[in-house]
């Protein structure tokens, strides 16, 4: 959405399921971390470190972000379960990132993308618009099941948690539609909550996944910092302490209790290393186009920019300020440790992963609460070590992993009461 007034209608309807006090409360929010990190990521890390195999934390992670994202788009019952279903995983990701090289033309030039298409010139092959007609329908399928879901439930004392931004989305536009206002011009409703979610899943899952193999990268060459970690780990009460032998796979009540979302994201040591794997490795590092509006306008030390000029700002350049960020291209969480008052403020006006204003990412609250749940539940109980991590520099893209696609590591139970 090019045109502000449609964006801003919409980020309205389904914004407040994504702030930070909704989430912190969200019982649906509560389920799906217990399920996720108790019945699915922590048993498979388990296993792993019981046999001492190494794995791709990176496909991993992957799985994991859209297993989170997918369950509070769709509902556990109706979202994707990635990180136990490996095949369907990578054939979905093989699929998701075979399309990657072939998005400039149609993001950037689509009406001449068009017109080449009419004259038999295709600058987008024909499997990257099948992996796409795919990956929609995957989405529609779900969306589908959410609708089933629903009805079924209208008829049963069923206790499942509902599909949080799913339901919000479709009763804001219920709402809508019974107003003459602008946004009443969208499409069909079921294609317009499809497409909505197929952009949350698809930016919920890759710039999270993103981001966590990158910090397990750092971490895992320094096991002095893991063990700085989970010394403040276990400080929550409860802790994220995984003992298998306690749980019944089949008995969601029985699962472990977790720490509050309050708790977890009062961890400095945590934060700090989140905030500095964001800043160095910001997912997106890529340019961030706006238009200008219709009066000249200054930006930036310019003045006189003419009306409709594409303009850019890049987290890349901003984050690797040498006099807000001393020593930039370093990773050094304690940065942000040491830092005072008014140094803290100056970083976090030039910290732009999440962008800003009207555009701003608007799961930058949900990003923060899962991917802290999830490094907590994996180094309260093990310690990760470099396998392999050829490749493991960052790509110079829009969206930007490592080069390779992949991080091997190992991981080792931790022993009760190590530190």
């Amino acid at each position: 959405m090019a045109n502000s007034k449609p964006h801003s209608v919409r980020k309205r309807m389904i914004s407040n399921v994504y702030s930070k006090s909704y989430l912190q409360n969200s019982p649906e929010m509560l389920e799906i971390s217990q399920v996720l990190l108790y019945q699915r990521l922590l048993p498979v890390i388990e296993s792993l470190a019981k046999e001492g195999k190494e794995v791709d934390v990176h496909e991993l992670n992957f799985a994991a972000t859209m297993d989170f994202i997918n369950a509070y788009l769709f509902g556990l019952e109706n979202g994707s379960n990635f990180i136990e279903d490996v095949t369907y995983r990578k054939h979905f990701l093989a699929l998701y990132h075979s399309r990657k090289t072939y998005t400039f033309w149609p993001q950037e030039m689509p009406k001449l993308t068009s017109f080449m298409h009419n004259l038999g010139i295709r600058l987008v092959p024909q499997f990257v618009d099948a992996a796409n007609r795919e990956i929609e329908d995957w989405c529609l399928s779900m969306c589908k099941g959410v609708e089933k879901s629903l009805e079924m439930r209208a008829t049963t004392t069923d206790t499942i948690p509902p599909p949080v931004v799913y339901s919000q989305l479709a009763d804001s536009l219920m709402a809508s539609s019974t107003k003459s206002a602008p946004e009443n011009t969208f499409h069909p409703q079921d294609l317009t909550i499809a497409s909505e979610m197929l952009d949350h899943l698809a930016a919920g899952h890759e710039t999270s996944g993103i981001t966590l193999t990158f910090l397990m990268h750092e971490l895992s060459q320094r096991p002095r910092m893991q063990a700085s970690l989970r010394e403040e780990l276990l400080t929550l009460s409860p802790t994220l302490s995984y003992k298998p032998s306690t749980i019944n796979e089949d008995q969601k009540p029985n699962l472990p209790a977790l720490p509050s979302s309050r708790a977890l994201d009062a961890l400095p040591i945590l934060h700090a290393l989140l905030l500095e794997t964001l800043r160095l490795h910001a997912a997106i590092p890529g340019p961030q186009p706006r238009v200008t509006p219709s009066t000249p306008t200054a930006l930036a030390g310019y003045s006189d920019i003419p009306p409709n000029t594409r303009v850019s700002a890049l987290p890349y350049t901003l984050h690797r300020n040498a006099a807000v960020f001393p020593d930039p291209h370093a990773w050094k969480p304690e940065r942000w440790l040491e830092a005072g008052k008014e140094e803290k403020e100056e970083m976090m006006r030039w910290f732009w992963t999440f962008g800003s204003g009207g555009r701003m990412c608007i799961g930058s609250n949900f990003a923060m609460q899962e991917m802290k749940a999830h490094l907590a539940a994996v180094y309260t109980n093990y310690t990760t070590s470099v396998v392999d991590d050829t490749g493991i520099e960052q790509e110079d893209a829009y969206t930007a992993g490592p080069v390779g696609n992949k991080l091997i590591l190992k991981f080792a139970r931790v022993e009760e009461g190590f530190t």
